[in-house]
């Protein structure tokens, strides 16, 4: 550790990775938008488009489907380079080898998040479809987390010789709020794949399929609930604790944002529960709702989500951090993490 303090890493790892989650976000927006709109299968080949080279495909002038997928194969792409783009910086400039190594997973969950996606087109597999949606959120998390990870300010909590962290006065960090985080992550996530559950199942041409529906609703509903109160419960303290305020307080917003589209998502897409429609009337049924207006609001609510889970990451890193708790070589026995977890 001692290495970083008298050298600092170049900041071009944090600067790509900023590149990095800022044009992995819209590619998970553009991903459900492509779901939504029914666009999964405008090309029958992958590594090419219409048997034309992906990166000289015409895309724009491409219409309909053909744009939609072909948009979401570039950003792939994008995001894609950049991930190469961030592991040569780090290994240019980044003496922390547990960093290095961080990078590294991330190239490899971008290859195969491409070529997850690209099996699904090649075997035209719903289920592949639903993996492949839920896994692009986790990327987009783990790339958000890098963000925190190469900043000055994770260097300017490091530690002095004897291996004790620095924590600020004011700061109210604890083992108890760092279990917090990690929880309200992992609900995060979960509320995503089951979300992602209940957009795929009804396209899936099994018998199953109504009751794997009518399943994931309920569960949805009720990690819904786990996840704002967990949420709002994270925020309070990180506030109060002046613990990365900022991140807390945009996930207390977002927390609201998300339970609007929620609701909104659900008239758009099945219309009104049956008890509702008795006095204001039928507007809608099981996956009929085909308008852009509904597409764009669904795509809203996972890609809403899939911030929600990034941000919990980020405050999650953050927390762990003020606590001492990074890489095990350069922290003591005594604050070991599974000494501030037991």
């Amino acid at each position: 550790m001692s290495s970083t303090l008298t050298s600092p890493p170049s900041r071009w790892p944090h600067r790509w990775a900023w590149a990095l989650a800022c044009a992995t976000f819209p590619l998970v927006w553009w991903g459900g938008f492509v779901t939504a709109t029914g666009s999964g299968m405008a090309f029958k080949d992958w590594l090419t488009s219409d048997g034309v080279f992906m990166p000289i495909y015409p895309w724009l002038s491409a219409t309909g489907d053909k744009f939609i997928e072909h948009g979401h194969r570039l950003l792939g792409m994008l995001a894609g380079i950049l991930t190469i783009a961030l592991v040569a910086s780090l290994y240019l400039g980044e003496p922390r080898r547990w960093v290095r190594r961080y990078g590294i997973a991330l190239l490899i969950g971008v290859i195969a998040q491409g070529v997850l996606g690209g099996m699904r087109v090649m075997l035209d597999e719903r289920v592949l479809a639903l993996i492949h949606g839920c896994t692009g959120p986790l990327f987009f998390a783990a790339a958000a987390g890098m963000i925190p990870v190469t900043s000055r300010r994770w260097l300017a909590e490091a530690m002095p010789a004897e291996g004790v962290p620095v924590e600020s006065a004011a700061s109210k960090a604890t083992p108890k709020l760092l279990r917090l985080a990690i929880l309200t992550t992992a609900l995060a996530y979960l509320q995503l794949c089951v979300g992602a559950v209940v957009r795929h199942s009804p396209l899936m041409l099994t018998e199953g399929a109504p009751r794997i529906f009518q399943i994931a609703v309920y569960f949805h509903l009720l990690l819904a609930a786990a996840v704002t109160f967990h949420v709002l419960l994270l925020s309070h303290k990180c506030f109060w604790g002046r613990v990365c305020r900022i991140p807390a307080v945009s996930l207390a917003l977002l927390i609201g944002l998300q339970l609007l589209l929620g609701v909104s998502t659900w008239m758009m897409k099945y219309g009104f529960p049956q008890w509702a429609a008795r006095y204001v009337g039928e507007t809608g049924h099981f996956n009929q709702a085909d308008g852009m207006a509904s597409a764009v609001i669904v795509t809203a609510h996972g890609s809403v989500g899939s911030l929600i889970v990034a941000l919990a990451v980020v405050v999650a890193l953050r927390v762990g951090r003020q606590l001492g708790i990074h890489h095990p070589a350069s922290r003591p026995s005594s604050i070991r993490v599974a000494g501030v977890l037991a």
